[in-house]
């Protein structure tokens, strides 16, 4: 799934539908693009972490990849970028 814009608050709620719409048909692996967003706030974080969770309950592998700069800060300051698998490039993401 390929996220464009900043993933702020603002797009945090639809990003989540759309990601429970991808879960719902069971992927063994799901990889989140964000090639599109310079900027990601709490309220994108928090639907990469639910993401992320749930797929670990799921034994669902989820993958971030591309994600810019300031996007990679906020997983570092967060810490998130300990427990999300994050990638350079979609080729990095299969074995």
């Amino acid at each position: 799934m390929r996220i464009r814009g900043d993933f702020d608050l603002e797009v945090a709620e639809s990003v989540a539908v759309k990601l429970a719409e991808v879960e719902s048909t069971g992927p063994e692996l799901l990889v989140l693009d964000l090639s599109g967003p310079s900027f990601l706030d709490s309220g994108g974080m928090g639907v990469i972490a639910a993401a992320h969770t749930r797929a670990e309950d799921a034994g669902r592998r989820f993958v971030v990849v591309n994600a810019p700069y300031g996007v990679k800060r906020a997983f570092a300051i967060s810490k998130l970028d300990e427990v999300i698998t994050i990638v350079e490039d979609l080729a990095s993401v299969y074995p």
